[in-house]
């Protein structure tokens, strides 16, 4: 029987070797106590012999519904289910204006992995991927849901690492798209639908050096995914750039001047604009984008049963209180009637 099994069949023996002593022990208690009865009455009570036949009764189905229950019986796998997501990439930026510190201490490199943390906190069930950008761009991990490798990733992107220079945010929007289409692709016949909504998630502080990423935006959008943009630093205050932290050494053009940062709002809602989202500051939390993000419409799938059966212990152990219950109740009766 391919629809049944027992997980412990080896647990049967309990069975096999307690099922015939239990039988004998209560055939001779039974013997024992009729020839009690039988000292002191010429005639044995049929009814309350007959209790004890059904009292013995009883305990033996206890004692094979317990082995039944402890050898695990299992049948019916488990039921496919329908769920929902959204296709998100997170796409950093890693170049060296990230560095910049806006006056309240933490450079920009460490607000924008603070928000990103704290989204995929919320975004528990949608698959997340992560790109790193600055001249070029690279996704470091794939869509997953698996947030705990997301943040590995994120912890290991420290200010030491950012040896880039320049930002082409185009760029990375092309490279963001193209991931995400492939996905898409890639969908199989467990997938109820696949005209869910593909989102992308850009952190940076706006500044941009090549100058096809409005164009690079709108393509994205008529491939079906939005942009969203989230703009770390300050727009009222140009800072400079430090190479190390540790140190007042900053980043200087070939003439020796400092070069400062500022973050590019409008550029940033110029490209969320064409991209078919929305601009956030990352000092205004994740609340808005959380509520934008949940009118997407998400991508139904099926989550496939793991073709293991599901275990029905619990119904032979309930089985063997009941008739446990019920030998009481009848021992109780007799004694009331003594």
């Amino acid at each position: 029987m391919n629809w049944f099994r027992f997980g412990n069949p080896e647990l049967l023996l309990f069975f096999l070797f307690g099922f015939p002593p239990i039988i004998l022990l209560l055939l001779y208690g039974m013997r024992q106590k009729r020839k009690a009865m039988l000292l002191f009455q010429s005639n044995v009570d049929i009814l309350h012999f007959r209790r004890h036949k059904l009292q013995a009764i009883l305990l033996i189905l206890c004692f094979l519904f317990l082995v039944l229950a402890v050898a695990n019986p299992q049948w019916g796998a488990k039921p496919e289910s329908v769920a929902e997501r959204l296709d998100v990439m997170f796409a950093l930026d890693i170049s060296t204006s990230m560095l910049a510190k806006d006056g309240n201490g933490a450079h920009r490199l460490a607000r924008a992995k603070d928000v990103m943390l704290s989204l995929l906190d919320r975004l528990e069930g949608d698959r997340i991927g992560l790109l790193y950008f600055a001249e070029a761009s690279v996704v470091v991990c794939p869509l997953t849901r698996d947030v705990n490798t997301l943040k590995e990733f994120l912890a290991a992107m420290t200010p030491k690492t950012l040896a880039h220079r320049g930002t082409r945010i185009g760029n990375a929007i092309e490279v963001a798209t193209s991931r995400l289409n492939s996905y898409q692709n890639k969908l199989t016949t467990t997938d109820i639908t696949s005209n869910g909504q593909k989102v992308l998630i850009l952190f940076t502080d706006g500044e941009n050096h090549d100058e096809n990423a409005i164009q690079s935006a709108q393509t994205a959008t008529e491939e079906g995914v939005y942009i969203y943009c989230i703009g770390v630093g300050n727009t009222d205050k140009s800072v400079p750039i430090p190479l190390i932290l540790e140190q007042s050494v900053f980043k200087r053009d070939v003439r020796g001047q400092l070069v400062l940062t500022m973050l590019n709002e409008e550029g940033l809602l110029n490209i969320a604009k064409a991209g078919n989202g929305n601009y956030y500051h990352v000092d205004e939390g994740t609340g808005q984008l959380l509520d934008d993000l949940s009118r997407l419409e998400r991508q139904k799938y099926r989550v496939s049963s793991d073709g293991k059966y599901q275990e029905r212990f619990q119904l032979f152990i309930a089985f063997a209180l009941i008739l446990l219950v019920g030998e009481l109740l009848i021992q109780l009766r007799m004694k009331q009637n003594e």
